[in-house]
C-alpha cells in the first residue's frame, strides 16, 4: 500500500531546514485515522502508539531510524528526530510524502517514506497531482494494492524487500547505502 500525503505547513516542522520559519510547533507528519487504520495492524492501532523502522528518502539523501507513530489527542502523527538533510529545504506545503509498506504492518517490516517536491521533481509531482485528482481526503490518499493508481505509483516508488534494506534501525545516516537499496533508481 501507499499513503500519499499532500504536506501542509505544519508537516514541514519535521525538517530542520523549516523550523526557523515554522509558525506551527508540530514536529511530525500528520496522518488521518483512516490511513493509520490501513497502515498499522489492529493491535498497534488499538495501542495508539508504536515505533516503526522508517527509511526516509529525498533525492540522494536518506536516513533510517525508529520513528514514533502515535495518537496525540484526536490526531495521529508520524514523528521522531528532525530530518537534517539540507535538500529538504526545497520541500514546501502541497509537496508530497509517500509512505510505502504492507497494509496492516505489525512493526516487523520497514516503512519507506519518500518525499516529492515541486521545485526539484516537477514532472513527477505533476503526475501525482493528475493521477490522484479527487482522491484526497484531508490531504491524504490511500492506495491499496491491486488498483491502477497503486500500480502506476508502485513502479516509481518500489517497496523495499526486507533482505535489501541496508543498515540497522537506529542508524541516523545512510550516506554509504547503495542507492538501489533505497529504491531511488526505480528498481
Amino acid at each position: 500500500m501507499i499513503i500519499v500525503r499532500s504536506m501542509t505547513e505544519s508537516d514541514l516542522g519535521i525538517f530542520s531546514a523549516h523550523r526557523v520559519h515554522a509558525t506551527s510547533k508540530q514536529r511530525a507528519i500528520a496522518l488521518t485515522a483512516p490511513a493509520v487504520r490501513v497502515l498499522l495492524s489492529s493491535r498497534l492501532y488499538a495501542e495508539q502508539v508504536s515505533s516503526m523502522d522508517v527509511i526516509c528518502v529525498y533525492g540522494q539523501s536518506g536516513t533510517r531510524e525508529l520513528r514514533h507513530i502515535g495518537k496525540v489527542g484526536k490526531n495521529w502523527r508520524l514523528g521522531g528526530r528532525k530530518i537534517e538533510a539540507g535538500a529538504c529545504a526545497f520541500l514546501d506545503s502541497k509537496d508530497f510524502v509517500l509512505i510505502r509498506t504492507v497494509a496492516r504492518n505489525d512493526g516487523n517490516l520497514p516503512l519507506l517514506m519518500t518525499f516529492v517536491g515541486r521545485q526539484r521533481e516537477r514532472l513527477l509531482h505533476a503526475g501525482i497531482v493528475a493521477s490522484l485528482a479527487g482522491r484526497f481526503t484531508d490531504s491524504t490518499a490511500i492506495l491499496e494494492q491491486g488498483t491502477d493508481t497503486f500500480e502506476a505509483l508502485a513502479g516509481a516508488f518500489p517497496s523495499i524487500e526486507p533482505s535489501l534494506a541496508v543498515g540497522l534501525a537506529g542508524d541516523t545516516e545512510m550516506d554509504d547505502t547503495p542507492t538501489w537499496a533505497t529504491g531511488s533508481d526505480g528498481r
